[in-house]
């Protein structure tokens, strides 16, 4: 990565909204996953491991920081999607299949799109 790219990445996390913090996430993980599967597709085994690290940190990150005390219903919804895409993230690892990964990329996704919404409407 170029020093220009950097400086540019690390600008737009500084100036970003809470919002648009959890879309950068989201994008991550999407991205972490479909290198996992990518990989796992072409038999590299480390490289699908990191990915896969990398998507449950994100994930396990997002989950941690839910805030309950703010809107109970809708933490317990999240951290019950989360938990599932951990579930088949570790699945995917232990399998060394991508298949599970793909209702997992299905739930991020539909999830990006609604922090996408929120990030938009809270400029």
């Amino acid at each position: 990565m170029s020093f220009a790219v950097g400086q540019y990445q690390a600008t737009t996390v500084e100036t970003a909204s809470p919002a648009q913090l959890v879309v950068v996430l989201y994008d991550g993980a999407l991205r972490f996953l479909r290198q996992a599967a990518a990989a796992a597709e072409g038999g590299e085994i480390a490289k699908r491991g990191m990915a896969l690290g990398r998507a449950h940190a994100i994930v396990t990150e997002l989950q941690a920081t839910l805030q309950p005390e703010h809107a109970p219903e809708l933490c317990a919804q999240l951290d019950g999607l989360y938990g599932f895409v951990l579930e088949k993230i570790t699945e995917a690892n232990l399998k060394g299949d991508p298949a599970p990964l793909v209702p997992a990329v299905k739930v991020l996704e539909q999830l990006r799109e609604a922090w996408a919404q929120v990030a938009k409407e809270t400029r």
